[in-house]
């Protein structure tokens, strides 16, 4: 074939080289945004961890509350006073035990409602004020056991520390700790 010109006409296709493959994409090393990434990750773990830790470990006072009340029967024979005790020592636990612990009688009563979430306030008030009363009666009550077991119950299920300064402000030795480390405490005093 001869193009009109008079020149010989090449094959165009066999002008084209080969396509060049790029190289393989690999995993490693990584870009710096993934490590970017796993930083963040890795950061936000480790920040989940510590506050479950530190959570769970400020709440261990609460659960042993609640296993000491789960104890007091209406069978026991002084159960109000059980009960009063056991709230008593979780308000030291975690409010100023300056403050809380010279609290009776209706000074007591107004900072255990004072304590509770507004909403829990008027439904336990009663609960309470049954509990106060069966404390200084000369006879316990025992159809009141139930009442005033579960309002016990409730406030150290859902009391609020007022601020958190009284927490941050505290001593180590002060900060809350488990109930058997109290009793231990005041084993050795005594």
């Amino acid at each position: 074939m001869q193009s009109a010109q008079g020149m010989p006409q090449t094959d165009p296709l066999a002008q084209l080289k080969d396509i060049h493959v790029p190289n393989n994409v690999d995993i490693w090393p990584l870009d710096w945004g993934w490590w970017c990434l796993i930083a963040l990750c890795l950061a936000g773990t480790i920040s989940l961890i510590i506050y479950l830790v530190k959570k769970r470990k400020f709440n261990k006072p609460r659960r042993d509350a609640l296993k000491l009340l789960g104890s007091i029967s209406s069978a026991d024979e002084n159960w109000p006073m059980q009960i009063n005790n056991v709230l008593k020592r979780t308000a030291v636990t975690y409010f100023k035990p300056q403050e809380v612990a010279g609290l009776y009688g209706n000074s007591w009563h107004e900072f255990l409602l004072k304590t509770l979430p507004e909403k829990r306030r008027n439904n336990m008030s009663d609960s309470l004020s049954t509990l106060h009363s069966q404390q200084y009666a000369p006879k316990c009550d025992n159809k009141h056991f139930d009442e005033c077991s579960k309002a016990a119950n409730a406030w150290v299920k859902h009391f609020k520390v007022s601020s958190p300064s009284n927490i941050k402000g505290m001593q180590a030795s002060q900060k809350p700790s488990s109930f058997k480390q109290q009793e231990g405490q005041e084993a050795t005093h005594a």
